[in-house]
């Protein structure tokens, strides 16, 4: 059973138990609480009272009327404050696991893969769509490698997930200096496979390229096309595997590298991830920028190949510093200390403050639409993702912990 973190006064309890449907009374209003200018519905006291209307199934405190649900509902209806929220607990991990991402599987119903970077593994939940989830951990037999510090994970095509690595191979040479040979290595989530030693001794991993050390977030686009954070760099990689090798292989010489936006971006050095997101609908890399304390995003679709990349690590089919890309700013720095994790639905942009321990909602031009101040510990909230129910699911660095925002 799930059990909850619930940020609520007496007053807010009696409140809910009030109404008569999952869904409670709320304050339809954006940051300021004030209510939007929404089409209004039938006269309400209770939510019940509006469920059959499709378009507006919530009844407004204020002015007793069935209303819409508001942009960035998922993080809470009303103030924004942590009474605004109950945060479900879907799992507890060991404290030394220090979840940083998860992302659920299209094509299992409430299957989600949930990553540690403090201890390197992998936790498949199943049933997060019931009230009974459960969790099984796997470590791959090569992880000090493969799966070293990971910040985030990404499905990719049916069965298959990358990763990445914030470290510079510092365990590659024995001796702890820096071996620079690092990147996002792709996994498949075959019981078979994943987790599974093989003869060569180089774990379940079914491809890898390495030219991203220090690599904060990683992002699919589409076949086995991937976009990663470069924290060495300052720059966006984008990594096309293309056909994936045998389980424990290390044939990488169909491989593509192409690296964008260099010295653009920064990240911090303290195992904050700086989440990225490619939207199909308009093909831009969203990115949490963390260093420079802002949002902002790389036009995929333009850029000349220049010169060589500078590490040449492995032979690849294609690669090069790409020329004329740049990024453009969304969310100017002012508003977030310490941008972490980031998501894009529709027209709006999802995105964790870690310093803050704050979720905010942003629309494509970067005007704010609605935060939730968790009360968290600063450093707790990671990478996040949208669930069953459309509901938001999101990680717990401090605690170990996998939430579900549950608006009041």
């Amino acid at each position: 059973m799930h059990s909850t973190f619930r940020f609520s006064s007496m007053a807010m309890l009696v409140l809910v138990a009030a109404c008569s449907s999952a869904t409670t009374v709320v304050d339809t209003g954006g940051t300021s609480g004030a209510p939007p200018a929404t089409p209004a519905g039938p006269a309400c006291t209770t939510d019940s009272e509006c469920a059959s209307a499709a378009a507006t199934p919530l009844c407004e405190t204020e002015s007793k009327v069935c209303v819409a649900l508001p942009p960035g509902h998922e993080i809470g209806y009303r103030d924004g404050t942590a009474a605004s929220v109950t945060l479900t607990e879907i799992y507890s991990g060991a404290s030394t696991a220090k979840f940083t991402d998860l992302a659920f599987n299209p094509e299992a119903e409430g299957e989600a893969w949930v990553i540690g970077y403090g201890d390197n593994a992998l936790y498949k939940g199943t049933g997060l769509d019931t009230e009974n989830a459960t969790f099984k951990k796997i470590l791959d037999p090569a992880a000090s490698h493969f799966m070293f510090r990971p910040p985030a994970l990404a499905f990719g095509t049916p069965g298959l997930f990358g990763t990445c690595g914030d470290n510079l191979n510092e365990r590659g040479g024995g001796d702890g200096s820096a071996m620079y040979f690092m990147g996002p290595a792709l996994f498949d989530i075959d019981p078979a496979i994943i987790g599974v030693r093989t003869a060569g001794g180089l774990g379940s991993h079914v491809d890898m390229l390495h030219n991203t050390p220090l690599c904060r977030g990683i992002a699919h686009e589409k076949a086995n096309i991937y976009w990663v954070f470069n924290g060495l760099d300052h720059s966006l990689d984008k990594y096309n595997f293309n056909k994936p090798h045998e389980p424990g292989g290390d044939d990488h010489s169909d491989g593509e590298i192409y690296r964008y936006a260099m010295g653009k971006v920064k990240g911090v050095e303290d195992g904050t991830p700086s989440h990225v997101f490619f939207d199909a609908t308009d093909n831009f890399l969203y990115v949490a920028d963390t260093g420079n304390k802002r949002i902002v995003r790389l036009d995929t679709t333009k850029g000349t190949k220049g010169d060589g990349l500078e590490r040449r690590n492995e032979i690849l089919e294609d690669e090069g510093v790409m020329n004329s890309t740049t990024v453009e700013e969304i969310v100017a720095p002012g508003t977030l200390e310490k941008p972490s994790g980031l998501e894009v639905k529709g027209d709006l942009i999802y995105v964790t403050d870690t310093a803050t321990s704050t979720f905010h909602v942003f629309d494509k031009t970067g005007k704010e639409v609605r935060t939730l101040k968790t009360d968290l510990p600063a450093a707790s909230l990671a990478g996040m993702a949208f669930g069953p129910g459309g509901k938001l699911f999101f990680a717990d660095k401090v605690k170990s912990k996998i939430y579900r925002i549950d608006p009041l």
